[in-house]
């Protein structure tokens, strides 16, 4: 039985060939990214070193799938997002795997609940994008963020972050 290689891991050098493909200066890509604009200067230093932020992978997966996702809007807050995908906020299990599916740590989700604790720029930037996904429901939204959310995982070698809830990497 063979095993099917894991797709290369997303790289700075992608996130640079996204920007020029879409004619994009470094600001507005980090602004469309999430990214402060030094981060973009540090990861060009290394362009063929994987990006850890399962986020910005996602936004950048996202952008490339479905281009019509890129303008700016701002996001709602996160209980808002959350009922209109299918989530249950009252259920900490739904809260937690919405955090898993936004590329983050599912304890994450309680800390978006209290308004003092903003959300980052780039799961701001990823609720955006799937909020102007055009599927017709919700619950096409979710599945669309969480197979996002896989895929970008397999690519990190991370397993299944969404049942785990958890993007780290067991050692």
């Amino acid at each position: 039985m063979h095993s099917k290689k894991s797709p290369d891991p997303i790289c700075a050098l992608d996130l640079e060939k996204w920007r020029i493909r879409h004619g994009l200066t470094i600001a507005a890509a980090c602004e469309l990214l999430g990214l402060p604009y030094h981060k973009w200067g540090a990861l060009s230093k290394t362009p063929a070193a994987p990006i850890q932020d399962a986020t910005v992978c996602m936004l950048l997966t996202l952008y490339d799938q479905y281009p019509e996702t890129l303008p700016i809007q701002r996001a709602p807050d996160f209980l808002s997002f959350m009922r209109a995908l299918g989530y249950a906020p009252d259920k900490p299990a739904d809260r937690t795997q919405c955090a898993s599916a936004l590329g983050r740590e599912g304890v994450a989700a309680y800390r978006w609940f209290d308004e003092i604790n903003r959300l980052s720029r780039p799961v701001e930037r990823l609720m955006e994008a799937i909020q102007r996904l055009p599927a017709p429901s919700g619950q096409e939204k979710r599945r669309i963020l969480e197979s996002t959310a896989q895929a970008v995982a397999q690519r990190m070698g991370v397993p299944d972050p969404i049942q785990r809830k958890s993007w780290r990497v067991q050692r």
